[in-house]
């Protein structure tokens, strides 16, 4: 097994990056606790990479070569989730940056393109700490990974895009006709963290409710997504083997999953998508439903804290729990 880690960047950052103007420096990451947050990101607290700080490239590629020497891995999770254009459009030396290097440009385009900048001397860090070899990259879906915008900042032959969109989104086609290698984690599905209640705010549900119970996760099929997109458009589609889909990952969130609840959420929810992922099965969740059923409490007797599935009467009475 491998850990592959993700350093989310330029957005996600904040705390820890104050040492630079503790020391004298200019600041290396803004809008770090800036209120209200709804305006400077997608969840408290905010913060962002200073990405016109030359210095702060300097951080970054230090910390670059401490994950390169702690995780043996050849693909980098670079992240780019959630970034907030408007940190950096209120921010003062961004918008002096812009001034002088985009005569005066402040555009959503124009901080695509500073955004751009920014990944392009970020990749350069990691190849230095990386031994100057270039890797794979993976980038979650986002404002520079749309049409427009794609093609034109991210090489496909270097840049793998994780998918957290829906299964639906036609992003998905879009990326997948521009050659783009896909790994699946559309939040209608595989976002296990998903149907409880609202941590920001009141409310009886989180932002990606419904809770996905293991019927959907089984279901939800990659392959079928791309297949489904390329008949709609009366094209031939191979499910079979696809080196565009490089797989999925199940994500877990931690917002609302602390050390007492992880493995609850995770398990038998995890079996079932890794079945669709290995064996990518043409049958559905109802072909599945005993090994799931069996494969749950043999996970229980060896102490894991899987949920549950049914009653054991329904596993030692096999197919009288039926609709």
């Amino acid at each position: 097994m491998k850990v592959l880690p993700e350093f989310d960047a330029p957005a996600h950052v904040g705390h820890g990056w104050q040492w630079a103007e503790a020391s004298g420096k200019a600041r290396q990451a803004v809008c770090v606790d800036k209120e209200p947050w709804q305006k400077y990101c997608v969840e408290p607290p905010c913060g962002q990479l200073n990405v016109v700080n030359e210095e702060m490239y300097d951080t970054l590629g230090k910390l670059y070569q401490d994950f390169i020497d702690l995780f043996d891995s050849d693909i980098f999770h670079m992240g780019g989730d959630e970034v907030n254009i408007n940190c950096w459009n209120t921010t003062t030396e961004i918008i002096d940056w812009m001034n002088v290097n985009y005569h005066g440009n402040r555009s959503e385009g124009a901080f695509i393109k500073l955004w751009d900048r920014f990944q392009t001397k970020a990749y350069e860090k990691l190849k230095q700490a990386n031994g100057n070899k270039d890797m794979p990259i993976v980038l979650w879906t986002s404002h520079l990974t749309e049409k427009g915008y794609v093609d034109k900042y991210l090489d496909k032959d270097r840049y793998i895009i994780q998918i957290w969109t829906t299964g639906k989104d036609a992003l998905i086609e879009e990326l997948y006709n521009k050659k783009y290698r896909l790994i699946f984690s559309n939040y209608d599905a595989w976002y296990f963290d998903c149907g409880y209640g609202a941590w920001v705010g009141a409310g009886p549900n989180n932002w990606c409710s419904p809770y996905k119970g293991w019927q959907q996760v089984y279901d939800n099929s990659p392959a079928q997504i791309i297949g489904d997109f390329q008949s709609n458009r009366g094209k031939p589609y191979n499910r079979v083997r696809d080196p565009q889909i490089l797989g999925g990952e199940a994500a877990m969130w931690t917002e609302q999953a602390d050390d007492g609840a992880i493995e609850g959420k995770i398990w038998p929810r995890g079996a079932a998508m890794a079945e669709r992922l290995w064996a990518e099965p043409l049958t559905d969740w109802s072909k599945a439903e005993y090994r799931m059923v069996h494969n749950t409490l043999r996970m229980l007797s060896r102490g894991i804290n899987t949920d549950s599935l049914q009653p054991e009467w329904c596993h030692q009475n096999a197919g009288y729990c039926y609709l």
